[in-house]
């Protein structure tokens, strides 16, 4: 009798769990390395697949990249393993009837050899009937899936959604939209800009917040391509300097960046900087409470204008001002006028009056050797941020930075060890009516080369990329 209920006990145990694992999604773990002569009995009695048996690989629930036309995934395990390996647990999600295993055994290297040199290592499918290679990327870098059936477009939203795996932190499966950002790397360079914004809903409506790995609590953040620099370095290390030198406190400040791996579906898009932008209402209430409702914003926009510009105004030397945020009720360039006619003022004595009672003059002397020192070819007429604060009745103007991806020298060698020509910083240097200006300056540079404009620093940011 107890034989018998043993019997049938067995049963529906088998039974249930027949049932769980046809009604449940099964998860195949990739096995150890296997001896090449297992590999090859494998080969031996199946036939070679047309297509990837897997494409969709998890270590320890963290999604990883995968590349369709490399057939490679990119398992993200941070930056701190040294020598070590951590422990890796690799699943394929929904993948049947499929066995997975190293061909290549990972752990006769040393972790950031193979992360540093981007070793590849191979990882064998296998059906009874069939077999499949594929590739497998370990990375430092946190990895950032954009998943859509469009294509990324210029400047026009479409719904994504945004998957992030970063080792140590919780990963992030959220709802977003997405389009491609920039303006001469759009017509000029094959990999663009994207910025992301998070959504409540799938289908792109309703902007929300998210806990971002290495960002924080935001509702948005940008990829910048580096897309003018093969060596990945320039942007990211000008962005660090400006950290250096640039206070929390004030508007337009540091702003925290980190390299990523980006994928759009199963495409590989590349490594890109990725950075928080700046919410225009959160940095000018910087400058005070009511800051939002009284000053405005306006960037450079260079000497061309293109059709997604919009509201931009034009000064007497043929440079484009675009309005970014205009003051509550306000229209038109009334905040940049004053800016402008101070520009044009002919009068030595008057524009030197104008000009030191209207700028903020360590703002601009800053800025001006920010660039200087870095030598950002294309900040002085363009991806130039001016802050209009008002101020007792007028306005007083502060610079910031909006885009450093030409720097260092990057357009022509020459223009290393020159002066990158700032009309307004310039004329006052050069009248400099009781040497204030040039006093200022001094100290200013002197203080930058302190806080961030040394070898040590500069070479500690050098060794983080």
């Amino acid at each position: 009798m107890r034989f018998r209920i043993l019997l049938a006990m067995t049963a529906l145990f088998a039974v249930i769990v027949c049932v769980i694992a046809a009604a449940s999604p099964y998860a195949p773990v990739v096995e150890p390395v296997q001896e090449i002569e297992a590999i090859w009995a494998i080969e031996d009695a199946r036939r070679e697949s047309e297509t990837p048996l897997v494409t969709r690989l998890e270590n320890h629930g963290q999604a990883l990249g995968y590349d369709a036309e490399s057939n490679t995934f990119y398992c993200t395990l941070g930056m701190e393993n040294a020598d070590t390996w951590p422990d890796i647990h690799l699943t394929a999600p929904d993948a049947k009837g499929v066995r997975l295993c190293f061909v290549d055994d990972y752990s006769y290297d040393w972790c950031q050899d193979a992360v540093r040199d981007g070793y590849e290592y191979q990882i064998m499918a296998y059906t009874d009937t069939e077999f499949f290679y594929s590739y497998i990327v370990f990375t430092g870098l946190p990895i950032i899936r954009l998943d859509t059936d469009e294509a990324l477009l210029p400047h026009e939203d479409i719904p994504v959604e945004v998957a992030i795996s970063a080792a140590g932190k919780a990963p992030l499966h959220a709802h977003g939209r997405a389009h491609e950002r920039g303006d001469t790397s759009l017509r000029m360079r094959p990999k663009h800009g994207i910025k992301v914004e998070f959504t409540r809903n799938s289908d792109g409506t309703r902007k929300t917040a998210q806990d971002m790995p290495f960002l924080g609590e935001t509702d948005e953040f940008i990829l910048l391509a580096c897309s003018m620099d093969q060596l990945l370095i320039r942007d990211k290390l000008s962005w660090d300097l400006w950290n250096g030198i640039a206070s929390n406190e004030e508007p337009f400040g540091p702003r925290e960046t980190t390299y990523c791996e980006v994928f759009a579906g199963d495409m590989y898009l590349g490594i890109y900087v990725l950075m928080r932008p700046f919410d225009y209402v959160t940095e000018l209430s910087r400058l005070g409470e009511d800051a939002p409702s009284t000053d405005g914003l306006y960037r450079l926009a260079g000497r061309s204008v293109h059709e997604f510009d919009k509201a931009l105004i034009q000064d007497h030397r043929n440079i484009y001002y675009e309005q970014h945020y205009l003051p509550a009720g306000a229209q038109g360039h009334g905040s940049i006028q004053p800016y402008l006619d101070m520009f044009a003022q002919e009068d030595d004595a008057l524009f030197y009056a104008q000009a030191l009672d209207m700028l903020d003059i360590d703002s601009v002397i800053r800025y001006v050797l920010f660039v200087q020192a870095c030598g950002m070819t294309d900040n002085e007429c363009n991806n130039l941020y001016i802050i209009c604060h008002r101020d007792q009745g007028g306005y007083r103007y502060l610079f910031a930075p909006w885009d450093l991806d030409v720097s260092w020298g990057r357009d022509d060698e020459e223009n290393a060890e020159v002066w990158y020509e700032f009309p307004i910083l310039d004329r006052l240097l050069e009248l400099d009516v009781n040497g204030d200006v040039r006093a200022r300056l001094l100290e200013i540079w002197r203080q930058m080369r302190e806080k961030a404009f040394n070898e040590e620093n500069i070479g500690r940011f050098l060794k983080m990329v």
